[in-house]
């Protein structure tokens, strides 16, 4: 809820109303609207293997 009333301006009311679809989307939206990244994948088995071969494992 401190996403929706906070960031997004939401009333109670637009929270409670919403889906979850449609609450995630809107954080997706702001975060691209305000420029956040999105996080990084976990790692690939090429990344893992480079890594273990660097640092040994």
């Amino acid at each position: 809820m401190k996403t929706a009333f906070g960031a997004l301006g939401w009333k109670p009311a637009e929270f409670w109303d919403s889906t979850l679809t449609e609450f995630f989307q809107a954080i997706e939206g702001w975060n691209e609207a305000n420029g956040v990244e999105k996080k990084a994948g976990p790692p690939t088995e090429d990344d893992l293997e480079s890594l273990a071969k660097r640092y040994g494992g």
